[in-house]
């Protein structure tokens, strides 16, 4: 009996990805040292801005990052709780202090371990009665770390806070 719980318990953390909940809201990044943290999401008429603060837990750093925001292939998909759904030309993304959102990528960047890392989404569009974000997903690409648009970042239930 022992051994089977072992086995189990075994099982079950190899299998964990990185899951973590902040006051409601779900976050699934796909890899337990990819953390993120939800700092704001903040509406004035319909657009909606979300800020991101990224992190690596793991000892190196991590390079070669890529977030999609609209491509052929991979895009940023954005839900909201009325059934909206919002895609390219949507969603823009900003990465730390760039000076403006882009409606493409990220552009390629590295996370360093131990460093926090701002990320901005800017959704476009978004209904002025929707209350929060149903469901974000993030289509990151970053090879170490396995993550790609069949594994995006996942992040569920999201508050709007409306001026």
């Amino acid at each position: 009996m022992r051994k089977y719980i072992m086995i189990m318990m075994a099982i079950f953390a190899f299998g964990i990805q990185s899951v973590s909940a902040q006051d409601g809201i779900k976050i699934v990044t796909g890899h337990p040292d990819f953390k993120l943290k939800v700092t704001r999401c903040a509406a004035s008429d319909k657009t909606v801005i979300i800020d991101l603060i990224l992190s690596n837990e793991g000892t190196d750093d991590v390079e070669n990052v890529i977030l999609w925001a609209c491509t052929t292939m991979e895009a940023i998909v954005t839900y909201d709780n009325e059934g909206n759904i919002y895609g390219c030309g949507s969603n823009l993304v900003k990465l730390a202090n760039n000076p403006e959102y882009s409606d493409h990528d990220s552009g390629v960047f590295t996370i360093l371990s131990g460093v926090p890392m701002r990320l901005s989404i800017r959704i476009e569009g978004v209904s002025t009665s929707a209350e929060s974000i149903a469901r974000i997903t993030l289509p990151f690409e970053c090879q170490a770390w396995g993550l790609n648009s069949q594994k995006p970042v996942k992040i569920t239930n999201i508050p709007i806070t409306r001026d």
